[in-house]
Protein backbone atom coordinates (compact mmCIF):
# COMPACT_ATOMS: atom_id res chain seq x y z
CA UNK A 1 0.00 0.00 0.00
CA UNK A 2 2.74 2.46 0.97
CA UNK A 3 4.57 1.88 -2.31
CA UNK A 4 1.42 2.50 -4.35
CA UNK A 5 0.64 5.69 -2.40
CA UNK A 6 4.18 7.05 -2.67
CA UNK A 7 4.63 6.13 -6.35
CA UNK A 8 1.08 7.36 -7.15
CA UNK A 9 0.43 4.32 -9.35
CA UNK A 10 -3.28 4.56 -8.51
CA UNK A 11 -5.53 7.22 -7.03
CA UNK A 12 -5.12 7.31 -3.21
CA UNK A 13 -8.73 6.29 -2.58
CA UNK A 14 -8.41 3.36 -5.02
CA UNK A 15 -5.20 2.15 -3.35
CA UNK A 16 -6.75 2.45 0.09
CA UNK A 17 -9.96 0.73 -0.99
CA UNK A 18 -8.10 -2.23 -2.52
CA UNK A 19 -6.04 -2.51 0.66
CA UNK A 20 -9.17 -2.48 2.81
CA UNK A 21 -10.81 -5.08 0.56
CA UNK A 22 -7.77 -7.35 0.86
CA UNK A 23 -7.74 -6.94 4.63
CA UNK A 24 -11.41 -7.93 4.75
CA UNK A 25 -11.02 -10.90 2.37
CA UNK A 26 -8.23 -12.33 4.54
CA UNK A 27 -10.46 -12.07 7.60
CA UNK A 28 -8.47 -9.45 9.48
CA UNK A 29 -11.59 -7.27 9.64
CA UNK A 30 -15.25 -8.19 9.37
CA UNK A 31 -17.23 -6.34 6.68
CA UNK A 32 -18.93 -4.36 9.45
CA UNK A 33 -15.58 -3.28 10.89
CA UNK A 34 -14.18 -2.45 7.45
CA UNK A 35 -17.12 -0.19 6.59
CA UNK A 36 -17.50 1.39 10.03
CA UNK A 37 -15.76 4.54 8.80
CA UNK A 38 -18.76 5.40 6.62
CA UNK A 39 -20.81 5.90 9.79
CA UNK A 40 -18.14 7.99 11.52
CA UNK A 41 -19.51 11.40 12.63
CA UNK A 42 -16.30 13.12 11.56
CA UNK A 43 -16.86 12.00 7.96
CA UNK A 44 -20.48 13.19 8.06
CA UNK A 45 -19.49 16.57 9.47
CA UNK A 46 -16.92 17.16 6.72
CA UNK A 47 -19.56 16.41 4.08
CA UNK A 48 -22.03 18.86 5.62
CA UNK A 49 -19.34 21.54 5.85
CA UNK A 50 -18.64 21.10 2.14
CA UNK A 51 -22.23 22.18 1.45
CA UNK A 52 -22.03 25.23 3.73
CA UNK A 53 -18.63 26.16 2.30
CA UNK A 54 -19.92 25.91 -1.27
CA UNK A 55 -22.66 28.43 -0.52
CA UNK A 56 -20.26 30.85 1.19
CA UNK A 57 -17.81 30.48 -1.69
CA UNK A 58 -20.45 31.70 -4.15
CA UNK A 59 -21.08 34.91 -2.19
CA UNK A 60 -17.86 36.39 -3.62
CA UNK A 61 -17.09 37.68 -0.12
CA UNK A 62 -13.44 36.67 -0.36
CA UNK A 63 -12.88 38.67 -3.55
CA UNK A 64 -14.30 41.79 -1.92
CA UNK A 65 -12.48 41.36 1.38
CA UNK A 66 -9.06 40.46 0.02
CA UNK A 67 -9.03 43.14 -2.65
CA UNK A 68 -9.02 45.56 0.31
CA UNK A 69 -6.75 43.51 2.57
CA UNK A 70 -3.95 43.19 0.00
CA UNK A 71 -3.76 46.96 -0.34
CA UNK A 72 -1.19 48.73 -2.50
CA UNK A 73 1.64 46.25 -1.97
CA UNK A 74 4.14 48.99 -1.15
CA UNK A 75 5.42 47.01 1.85
CA UNK A 76 5.89 43.27 1.31
CA UNK A 77 5.93 42.49 5.02
CA UNK A 78 2.77 44.47 5.70
CA UNK A 79 1.01 42.74 2.81
CA UNK A 80 2.11 39.26 3.94
CA UNK A 81 0.98 40.01 7.49
CA UNK A 82 -2.49 41.07 6.35
CA UNK A 83 -2.77 38.21 3.86
CA UNK A 84 -1.63 35.39 6.13
CA UNK A 85 -3.48 36.70 9.18
CA UNK A 86 -6.77 36.95 7.28
CA UNK A 87 -6.38 33.54 5.64
CA UNK A 88 -5.61 31.96 9.00
CA UNK A 89 -8.82 33.41 10.45
CA UNK A 90 -11.06 32.20 7.62
CA UNK A 91 -9.35 28.79 7.42
CA UNK A 92 -10.11 28.22 11.09
CA UNK A 93 -13.81 28.03 10.28
CA UNK A 94 -14.00 26.91 6.65
CA UNK A 95 -12.59 24.22 4.40
CA UNK A 96 -9.33 25.78 3.27
CA UNK A 97 -9.29 24.31 -0.25
CA UNK A 98 -11.97 26.61 -1.76
CA UNK A 99 -10.43 29.58 0.06
CA UNK A 100 -7.07 28.93 -1.59
CA UNK A 101 -8.65 28.26 -5.00
CA UNK A 102 -10.41 31.64 -4.91
CA UNK A 103 -7.43 33.57 -3.56
CA UNK A 104 -4.96 32.19 -6.11
CA UNK A 105 -6.88 34.10 -8.76
CA UNK A 106 -7.26 37.21 -6.59
CA UNK A 107 -3.59 37.30 -5.60
CA UNK A 108 -2.29 36.67 -9.11
CA UNK A 109 -4.34 39.48 -10.62
CA UNK A 110 -3.37 41.79 -7.78
CA UNK A 111 0.34 40.93 -8.01
CA UNK A 112 0.56 41.21 -11.80
CA UNK A 113 -1.20 44.58 -11.76
CA UNK A 114 1.57 45.84 -9.46
CA UNK A 115 4.46 44.14 -11.30
CA UNK A 116 5.00 41.74 -8.40
CA UNK A 117 5.69 38.02 -8.64
CA UNK A 118 2.80 35.79 -7.45
CA UNK A 119 5.39 33.23 -6.31
CA UNK A 120 6.22 35.56 -3.42
CA UNK A 121 2.69 35.21 -2.09
CA UNK A 122 1.26 31.79 -2.99
CA UNK A 123 3.30 29.51 -0.71
CA UNK A 124 2.56 31.88 2.20
CA UNK A 125 -1.12 31.60 1.20
CA UNK A 126 -1.00 27.80 1.40
CA UNK A 127 0.94 27.74 4.66
CA UNK A 128 -1.46 30.24 6.23
CA UNK A 129 -4.42 28.07 5.23
CA UNK A 130 -2.77 25.00 6.78
CA UNK A 131 -1.85 26.78 10.01
CA UNK A 132 -5.27 28.42 10.26
CA UNK A 133 -6.87 25.00 9.96
CA UNK A 134 -5.11 23.97 13.18
CA UNK A 135 -6.92 26.63 15.23
CA UNK A 136 -10.31 24.89 15.50
CA UNK A 137 -11.82 21.43 15.30
CA UNK A 138 -13.50 22.23 11.98
CA UNK A 139 -10.46 23.89 10.41
CA UNK A 140 -9.41 20.74 8.56
CA UNK A 141 -10.79 17.31 7.81
CA UNK A 142 -7.84 15.77 9.67
CA UNK A 143 -8.98 17.30 12.96
CA UNK A 144 -12.48 15.96 12.43
CA UNK A 145 -11.31 12.47 11.51
CA UNK A 146 -9.20 12.25 14.69
CA UNK A 147 -12.16 13.60 16.68
CA UNK A 148 -14.33 10.86 15.17
CA UNK A 149 -11.75 8.20 16.07
CA UNK A 150 -11.80 9.38 19.69
CA UNK A 151 -15.59 9.07 19.73
CA UNK A 152 -15.29 5.53 18.36
CA UNK A 153 -13.15 4.71 21.40
CA UNK A 154 -15.90 5.92 23.72
CA UNK A 155 -13.95 9.06 24.63
CA UNK A 156 -15.57 12.52 24.66
CA UNK A 157 -13.63 13.84 21.68
CA UNK A 158 -12.55 17.43 21.09
CA UNK A 159 -14.54 20.62 21.47
CA UNK A 160 -14.52 23.26 18.75
CA UNK A 161 -11.96 25.49 20.44
CA UNK A 162 -9.73 22.83 22.04
CA UNK A 163 -7.29 23.38 19.19
CA UNK A 164 -6.88 27.12 19.85
CA UNK A 165 -4.16 26.55 22.46
CA UNK A 166 -2.11 24.85 19.74
CA UNK A 167 -3.26 26.50 16.54
CA UNK A 168 -2.92 30.11 17.65
CA UNK A 169 0.75 29.86 18.74
CA UNK A 170 1.51 27.84 15.60
CA UNK A 171 -0.10 30.48 13.39
CA UNK A 172 1.72 33.35 15.09
CA UNK A 173 5.03 31.48 14.90
CA UNK A 174 4.42 30.66 11.23
CA UNK A 175 3.73 34.29 10.40
CA UNK A 176 6.83 35.51 12.25
CA UNK A 177 8.93 32.85 10.51
CA UNK A 178 7.74 33.95 7.06
CA UNK A 179 8.40 37.62 7.88
CA UNK A 180 11.90 37.09 9.28
CA UNK A 181 13.30 34.21 7.23
CA UNK A 182 10.84 32.32 5.05
CA UNK A 183 10.19 35.05 2.49
CA UNK A 184 13.91 35.22 1.65
CA UNK A 185 13.73 31.60 0.47
CA UNK A 186 10.77 32.19 -1.84
CA UNK A 187 11.54 32.33 -5.59
CA UNK A 188 10.67 35.24 -7.84
CA UNK A 189 8.99 33.66 -10.86
CA UNK A 190 6.36 34.52 -13.44
CA UNK A 191 2.95 32.92 -13.86
CA UNK A 192 2.28 30.60 -16.78
CA UNK A 193 0.11 32.91 -18.89
CA UNK A 194 2.57 35.80 -18.49
CA UNK A 195 5.65 33.77 -19.37
CA UNK A 196 3.86 32.36 -22.40
CA UNK A 197 3.15 35.84 -23.71
CA UNK A 198 6.89 36.28 -24.13
CA UNK A 199 7.04 33.04 -26.16
CA UNK A 200 3.87 33.39 -28.20
CA UNK A 201 5.58 33.83 -31.57
CA UNK A 202 7.18 30.45 -30.96
CA UNK A 203 4.00 28.49 -30.54
CA UNK A 204 0.77 30.09 -31.81
CA UNK A 205 0.09 29.94 -35.57
CA UNK A 206 -2.73 30.82 -37.94
CA UNK A 207 -3.20 28.99 -41.24
CA UNK A 208 -5.63 29.72 -44.06
CA UNK A 209 -7.19 26.78 -45.91
CA UNK A 210 -6.97 27.61 -49.67
CA UNK A 211 -9.19 25.99 -52.29
CA UNK A 212 -6.29 23.76 -53.37
CA UNK A 213 -5.72 22.33 -49.88
CA UNK A 214 -6.25 18.60 -49.37
CA UNK A 215 -8.19 19.42 -46.20
CA UNK A 216 -11.17 21.06 -47.92
CA UNK A 217 -14.28 18.97 -47.29
CA UNK A 218 -12.60 16.74 -44.72
CA UNK A 219 -13.25 16.54 -41.00
CA UNK A 220 -10.58 17.31 -38.42
CA UNK A 221 -10.21 13.60 -37.75
CA UNK A 222 -10.18 12.25 -41.33
CA UNK A 223 -7.96 15.13 -42.45
CA UNK A 224 -5.28 13.93 -40.03
CA UNK A 225 -5.17 16.99 -37.78
CA UNK A 226 -5.84 15.34 -34.44
CA UNK A 227 -2.56 13.60 -33.59
CA UNK A 228 0.09 15.75 -35.21
CA UNK A 229 3.72 15.76 -34.11
CA UNK A 230 4.37 18.76 -31.83
CA UNK A 231 1.38 20.69 -33.18
CA UNK A 232 -2.21 20.89 -31.96
CA UNK A 233 -5.34 22.34 -33.51
CA UNK A 234 -6.92 24.77 -31.06
CA UNK A 235 -9.79 26.30 -33.01
CA UNK A 236 -11.26 27.12 -36.41
CA UNK A 237 -12.35 30.62 -37.45
CA UNK A 238 -14.95 30.73 -40.24
CA UNK A 239 -16.50 33.99 -41.46
CA UNK A 240 -15.42 35.67 -38.22
CA UNK A 241 -17.20 32.94 -36.21
CA UNK A 242 -15.06 30.91 -33.84
CA UNK A 243 -15.39 27.13 -33.48
CA UNK A 244 -13.59 26.29 -30.26
CA UNK A 245 -12.49 23.80 -29.28
CA UNK A 246 -12.41 22.14 -32.69
CA UNK A 247 -14.00 18.69 -32.57
CA UNK A 248 -13.11 15.61 -34.59
CA UNK A 249 -16.27 15.96 -36.69
CA UNK A 250 -15.85 19.60 -37.74
CA UNK A 251 -15.62 19.83 -41.56
CA UNK A 252 -13.03 22.24 -42.95
CA UNK A 253 -13.96 24.64 -45.71
CA UNK A 254 -12.18 26.96 -48.09
CA UNK A 255 -10.84 30.13 -46.41
CA UNK A 256 -11.15 28.65 -42.91
CA UNK A 257 -8.59 29.95 -40.45
CA UNK A 258 -6.93 27.18 -38.42
CA UNK A 259 -5.26 28.15 -35.14
CA UNK A 260 -2.54 25.77 -33.96
CA UNK A 261 -0.17 25.65 -30.99
CA UNK A 262 3.27 24.09 -31.33
CA UNK A 263 6.75 24.82 -32.65
CA UNK A 264 7.81 26.56 -35.84
CA UNK A 265 9.34 23.47 -37.48
CA UNK A 266 6.07 21.58 -37.16
CA UNK A 267 4.16 24.59 -38.48
CA UNK A 268 6.26 24.72 -41.66
CA UNK A 269 5.95 20.96 -42.09
CA UNK A 270 2.16 20.95 -41.84
CA UNK A 271 1.85 23.88 -44.26
CA UNK A 272 3.71 21.87 -46.91
CA UNK A 273 1.89 18.62 -46.19
CA UNK A 274 -1.67 19.94 -46.42
CA UNK A 275 -1.14 22.92 -48.72
CA UNK A 276 -1.97 25.47 -46.05
CA UNK A 277 -1.02 29.13 -46.09
CA UNK A 278 0.80 30.30 -42.97
CA UNK A 279 -0.31 33.87 -42.45
CA UNK A 280 2.64 36.27 -42.24
CA UNK A 281 2.77 38.07 -38.91
CA UNK A 282 -0.12 36.03 -37.58
CA UNK A 283 1.47 35.17 -34.26
CA UNK A 284 -1.43 36.60 -32.37
CA UNK A 285 -1.61 37.56 -28.73
CA UNK A 286 -3.57 35.03 -26.70
CA UNK A 287 -5.66 37.82 -25.21
CA UNK A 288 -7.34 38.18 -28.63
CA UNK A 289 -9.03 34.87 -27.97
CA UNK A 290 -10.60 36.10 -24.73
CA UNK A 291 -13.68 37.32 -26.53
CA UNK A 292 -17.29 36.29 -26.98
CA UNK A 293 -17.55 32.85 -25.36
CA UNK A 294 -13.85 32.07 -25.63
CA UNK A 295 -11.75 32.40 -22.47
CA UNK A 296 -8.18 31.75 -21.44
CA UNK A 297 -8.13 29.78 -18.20
CA UNK A 298 -5.47 28.36 -15.90
CA UNK A 299 -6.31 25.13 -14.08
CA UNK A 300 -4.36 22.88 -11.70
CA UNK A 301 -4.67 19.08 -11.90
CA UNK A 302 -5.97 17.83 -8.54
CA UNK A 303 -4.46 15.02 -6.52
CA UNK A 304 -7.50 12.81 -7.16
CA UNK A 305 -7.90 13.62 -10.85
CA UNK A 306 -9.00 10.92 -13.27
CA UNK A 307 -6.64 12.60 -15.76
CA UNK A 308 -3.42 11.82 -13.91
CA UNK A 309 -1.01 9.48 -15.65
CA UNK A 310 -3.06 9.72 -18.86
CA UNK A 311 -1.62 11.10 -22.08
CA UNK A 312 -3.37 14.27 -23.20
CA UNK A 313 -4.29 12.76 -26.56
CA UNK A 314 -5.88 9.76 -24.81
CA UNK A 315 -7.85 11.78 -22.26
CA UNK A 316 -10.65 13.06 -24.57
CA UNK A 317 -10.01 16.44 -22.98
CA UNK A 318 -11.75 18.53 -25.65
CA UNK A 319 -14.90 16.40 -25.59
CA UNK A 320 -15.10 16.06 -21.81
CA UNK A 321 -14.44 19.66 -20.84
CA UNK A 322 -15.12 21.74 -23.96
CA UNK A 323 -11.60 23.12 -23.74
CA UNK A 324 -8.28 22.85 -25.58
CA UNK A 325 -4.90 22.66 -23.82
CA UNK A 326 -2.63 25.42 -25.14
CA UNK A 327 0.29 24.81 -22.79
CA UNK A 328 1.28 23.01 -19.60
CA UNK A 329 3.58 24.12 -16.81
CA UNK A 330 5.42 21.51 -14.77
CA UNK A 331 8.34 22.10 -12.39
CA UNK A 332 8.47 25.72 -13.54
CA UNK A 333 8.92 24.67 -17.17
CA UNK A 334 6.43 25.67 -19.87
CA UNK A 335 5.54 22.88 -22.26
CA UNK A 336 3.96 24.07 -25.52
CA UNK A 337 4.89 21.29 -27.90
CA UNK A 338 4.57 17.54 -27.71
CA UNK A 339 1.61 18.04 -25.39
CA UNK A 340 -0.34 15.11 -26.79
CA UNK A 341 2.18 12.54 -25.54
CA UNK A 342 2.60 14.13 -22.13
CA UNK A 343 1.18 12.23 -19.16
CA UNK A 344 -0.62 14.59 -16.80
CA UNK A 345 0.46 14.73 -13.15
CA UNK A 346 -1.10 16.26 -10.00
CA UNK A 347 0.04 19.86 -9.71
CA UNK A 348 0.39 20.41 -13.46
CA UNK A 349 -0.95 23.82 -14.50
CA UNK A 350 -2.90 23.77 -17.75
CA UNK A 351 -3.43 26.83 -19.91
CA UNK A 352 -6.85 26.21 -21.48
CA UNK A 353 -8.75 27.85 -24.30
CA UNK A 354 -12.33 27.20 -23.22
CA UNK A 355 -15.65 27.17 -25.00
CA UNK A 356 -19.13 28.34 -24.08
CA UNK A 357 -20.38 27.35 -20.64
CA UNK A 358 -17.03 26.08 -19.38
CA UNK A 359 -17.04 28.19 -16.23
CA UNK A 360 -20.52 27.00 -15.26
CA UNK A 361 -19.23 23.46 -14.87
CA UNK A 362 -17.74 21.87 -11.77
CA UNK A 363 -14.51 20.08 -12.57
CA UNK A 364 -12.96 20.04 -9.08
CA UNK A 365 -12.67 16.25 -9.10
CA UNK A 366 -10.20 16.61 -11.98
CA UNK A 367 -8.78 20.12 -11.73
CA UNK A 368 -9.23 23.47 -10.00
CA UNK A 369 -9.72 26.60 -12.08
CA UNK A 370 -7.43 29.18 -10.49
CA UNK A 371 -7.40 32.01 -13.02
CA UNK A 372 -9.91 33.12 -15.63
CA UNK A 373 -11.62 36.25 -16.86
CA UNK A 374 -15.10 34.78 -16.49
CA UNK A 375 -16.26 33.38 -13.17
CA UNK A 376 -19.45 31.75 -12.00
CA UNK A 377 -22.27 34.13 -11.24
CA UNK A 378 -22.44 35.25 -7.62
CA UNK A 379 -25.40 34.41 -5.43
CA UNK A 380 -28.12 37.09 -5.25
CA UNK A 381 -27.72 39.45 -2.23
CA UNK A 382 -30.53 37.78 -0.25
CA UNK A 383 -29.07 34.29 -0.67
CA UNK A 384 -25.57 35.59 0.01
CA UNK A 385 -26.76 36.91 3.37
CA UNK A 386 -28.33 33.55 4.20
CA UNK A 387 -25.03 31.78 3.47
CA UNK A 388 -23.06 34.18 5.66
CA UNK A 389 -25.61 34.01 8.50
CA UNK A 390 -25.56 30.21 8.38
CA UNK A 391 -21.76 30.17 8.65
CA UNK A 392 -21.78 32.60 11.58
CA UNK A 393 -24.61 30.68 13.27
CA UNK A 394 -22.74 27.41 12.86
CA UNK A 395 -19.59 28.87 14.42
CA UNK A 396 -21.50 30.33 17.39
CA UNK A 397 -23.62 27.26 18.17
CA UNK A 398 -20.59 24.98 17.97
CA UNK A 399 -18.30 27.34 19.92
CA UNK A 400 -20.71 27.77 22.83
CA UNK A 401 -21.61 24.06 22.70
CA UNK A 402 -25.29 24.79 22.16
CA UNK A 403 -25.26 21.81 19.80
CA UNK A 404 -22.60 19.22 18.96
CA UNK A 405 -20.46 20.19 15.97
CA UNK A 406 -22.06 17.55 13.75
CA UNK A 407 -25.59 18.72 14.62
CA UNK A 408 -24.68 22.38 14.07
CA UNK A 409 -23.32 21.44 10.64
CA UNK A 410 -26.48 19.45 9.87
CA UNK A 411 -28.73 22.38 10.78
CA UNK A 412 -26.63 24.80 8.74
CA UNK A 413 -26.61 22.59 5.64
CA UNK A 414 -30.35 22.01 6.09
CA UNK A 415 -31.05 25.75 6.06
CA UNK A 416 -28.89 26.21 2.96
CA UNK A 417 -30.90 23.55 1.10
CA UNK A 418 -34.34 24.47 2.50
CA UNK A 419 -33.95 28.10 1.41
CA UNK A 420 -32.60 27.01 -2.00
CA UNK A 421 -29.52 29.14 -1.37
CA UNK A 422 -27.77 26.65 -3.60
CA UNK A 423 -29.52 24.05 -5.72
CA UNK A 424 -29.56 20.43 -4.63
CA UNK A 425 -27.49 19.57 -7.72
CA UNK A 426 -24.84 22.08 -6.58
CA UNK A 427 -24.88 20.52 -3.11
CA UNK A 428 -24.15 17.11 -4.64
CA UNK A 429 -21.25 18.61 -6.59
CA UNK A 430 -19.97 20.32 -3.44
CA UNK A 431 -19.53 16.94 -1.75
CA UNK A 432 -15.94 15.94 -2.47
CA UNK A 433 -16.64 12.24 -2.63
CA UNK A 434 -13.00 11.31 -3.06
CA UNK A 435 -12.17 13.01 0.25
CA UNK A 436 -15.13 11.49 2.10
CA UNK A 437 -14.45 8.00 0.76
CA UNK A 438 -10.75 8.29 1.57
CA UNK A 439 -11.61 9.34 5.13
CA UNK A 440 -14.01 6.43 5.63
CA UNK A 441 -11.62 3.86 4.15
CA UNK A 442 -8.68 5.20 6.17
CA UNK A 443 -10.63 4.62 9.37
CA UNK A 444 -11.09 0.98 8.39
CA UNK A 445 -7.38 0.55 7.67
CA UNK A 446 -6.56 2.24 10.98
CA UNK A 447 -8.77 -0.31 12.71
CA UNK A 448 -6.82 -3.09 11.00
CA UNK A 449 -3.51 -1.58 12.16
CA UNK A 450 -4.83 -1.79 15.71
CA UNK A 451 -6.50 -5.20 15.45
CA UNK A 452 -3.44 -6.93 13.97
CA UNK A 453 -1.27 -5.67 16.80
CA UNK A 454 0.85 -3.52 14.48
CA UNK A 455 -0.06 -0.36 16.40
CA UNK A 456 0.92 -2.05 19.66
CA UNK A 457 4.21 -3.23 18.15
CA UNK A 458 5.17 0.24 16.90
CA UNK A 459 4.16 1.81 20.21
CA UNK A 460 6.27 -0.76 22.12
CA UNK A 461 9.30 0.12 19.98
CA UNK A 462 8.89 3.82 20.74
CA UNK A 463 8.17 3.32 24.44
CA UNK A 464 11.08 0.90 24.91
CA UNK A 465 13.55 3.60 23.95
CA UNK A 466 13.22 4.65 27.62
CA UNK A 467 14.07 8.20 26.63
CA UNK A 468 11.18 9.91 28.38
CA UNK A 469 7.90 11.29 27.15
CA UNK A 470 9.48 14.31 25.43
CA UNK A 471 11.59 12.35 22.96
CA UNK A 472 8.85 9.75 22.42
CA UNK A 473 6.42 12.54 21.52
CA UNK A 474 8.97 14.09 19.16
CA UNK A 475 9.56 10.75 17.42
CA UNK A 476 5.83 10.13 17.13
CA UNK A 477 5.28 13.60 15.62
CA UNK A 478 8.17 13.13 13.18
CA UNK A 479 6.87 9.76 11.95
CA UNK A 480 3.34 11.10 11.47
CA UNK A 481 4.61 14.21 9.70
CA UNK A 482 6.85 12.11 7.46
CA UNK A 483 3.92 9.91 6.42
CA UNK A 484 1.89 13.01 5.58
CA UNK A 485 4.62 14.43 3.35
CA UNK A 486 4.88 11.27 1.23
CA UNK A 487 1.24 10.05 1.34
CA UNK A 488 -1.60 12.34 2.43
CA UNK A 489 -2.87 13.85 5.65
CA UNK A 490 -6.00 11.72 6.08
CA UNK A 491 -4.22 8.39 5.62
CA UNK A 492 -1.40 9.44 7.96
CA UNK A 493 -3.86 10.45 10.70
CA UNK A 494 -5.88 7.24 10.45
CA UNK A 495 -2.77 5.04 10.49
CA UNK A 496 -1.00 6.80 13.37
CA UNK A 497 -3.99 7.39 15.65
CA UNK A 498 -4.05 3.78 16.98
CA UNK A 499 -0.28 3.96 17.55
CA UNK A 500 -0.63 7.15 19.59
CA UNK A 501 -3.60 5.70 21.46
CA UNK A 502 -1.53 2.65 22.42
CA UNK A 503 1.44 4.79 23.54
CA UNK A 504 -0.86 6.88 25.75
CA UNK A 505 -2.30 3.79 27.45
CA UNK A 506 1.14 2.27 28.06
CA UNK A 507 2.56 5.46 29.56
CA UNK A 508 -0.58 6.43 31.47
CA UNK A 509 -1.27 9.62 29.52
CA UNK A 510 -4.59 10.97 28.30
CA UNK A 511 -5.17 9.58 24.75
CA UNK A 512 -6.23 13.08 23.75
CA UNK A 513 -2.61 14.19 24.03
CA UNK A 514 -1.41 11.91 21.26
CA UNK A 515 -4.64 12.42 19.32
CA UNK A 516 -3.89 16.15 19.24
CA UNK A 517 -0.29 15.53 18.15
CA UNK A 518 -1.60 13.20 15.44
CA UNK A 519 -4.06 15.77 14.10
CA UNK A 520 -1.54 18.60 13.91
CA UNK A 521 1.38 16.53 12.61
CA UNK A 522 -0.84 15.06 9.88
CA UNK A 523 -2.16 18.50 8.87
CA UNK A 524 0.96 20.65 8.99
CA UNK A 525 2.59 19.59 5.74
CA UNK A 526 5.07 22.17 4.48
CA UNK A 527 7.97 20.22 2.94
CA UNK A 528 6.38 18.76 -0.21
CA UNK A 529 3.65 19.89 -2.62
CA UNK A 530 1.92 16.50 -2.39
CA UNK A 531 1.44 16.33 1.38
CA UNK A 532 -1.51 18.71 1.50
CA UNK A 533 -4.01 19.80 -1.14
CA UNK A 534 -3.35 23.55 -0.79
CA UNK A 535 0.38 23.03 -1.41
CA UNK A 536 -0.49 21.21 -4.63
CA UNK A 537 -2.90 23.97 -5.68
CA UNK A 538 -0.26 26.72 -5.59
CA UNK A 539 2.51 24.51 -7.02
CA UNK A 540 1.88 25.25 -10.71
CA UNK A 541 0.38 28.78 -10.53
CA UNK A 542 3.34 29.93 -8.44
CA UNK A 543 5.88 28.41 -10.82
CA UNK A 544 7.42 26.52 -7.91
CA UNK A 545 9.86 23.63 -7.93
CA UNK A 546 9.76 20.73 -5.50
CA UNK A 547 12.92 22.09 -3.87
CA UNK A 548 11.19 25.39 -3.05
CA UNK A 549 8.94 23.62 -0.56
CA UNK A 550 11.93 21.90 1.04
CA UNK A 551 13.81 25.19 1.43
CA UNK A 552 10.89 27.16 2.86
CA UNK A 553 8.98 24.40 4.62
CA UNK A 554 11.63 22.40 6.49
CA UNK A 555 12.42 25.02 9.16
CA UNK A 556 8.70 25.72 9.58
CA UNK A 557 7.99 22.01 10.07
CA UNK A 558 10.62 21.87 12.81
CA UNK A 559 9.16 24.94 14.53
CA UNK A 560 5.68 23.43 14.35
CA UNK A 561 6.88 20.15 15.85
CA UNK A 562 8.62 21.84 18.79
CA UNK A 563 5.65 24.05 19.67
CA UNK A 564 3.11 21.23 19.34
CA UNK A 565 4.99 18.66 21.41
CA UNK A 566 5.99 21.03 24.20
CA UNK A 567 2.47 22.49 24.43
CA UNK A 568 0.94 19.01 24.57
CA UNK A 569 3.25 17.91 27.36
CA UNK A 570 2.62 21.09 29.36
CA UNK A 571 -1.15 20.62 29.10
CA UNK A 572 -1.40 16.88 29.73
CA UNK A 573 1.63 16.12 31.93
Amino acid sequence: MFTFLIKEWLLPEVTMFLTLAAITVFGILTPEEALAGFSNPGVHTVGLLFIIGSAVQQTNIFHRIFDKILGTGESYKHTITRLMGSVMFFSAFMNNTPIVVILISVIKKWAVSRSLSPSKFLIPLSYAAILGGSITLIGTSTNLIVHGLLLDKGLPGFKLLDFVVFGLPLSVAGLIYMLIYGHHRLPNRKMLSDSLKEQEKDYLFEFTVPKSSTLVGKSVSTGGLRHLQDLFLIQIIRNKQTISPASNMDIMKENDKLIFSGNIDSAISIAKKFGLVLEIGSYENLSLYQRDNINLVEAVISGSSSLQDKKVKESNFRRRFNAAIVAIRRNNKNIVSGIGNLRLKPGDTLLLLTGKGFMQGDYSEDFYVVNSITLKQDLPPFKSRIAIYVLVGFILTASFEIFPVSLSAMIGAGIILATNTIKISEAYKALKWNVLILMAISIGIGAAVEKTGLALLISHILVNFNTGILLIAFLFYAITSGLTEIMNNIAAAALMFPVGYSIALQLGYDPKMFAMITAIAASCSFITPIGYQTNLLVYGPGGYRFSDYIKVGTPLSFITMVITVITAILIWS
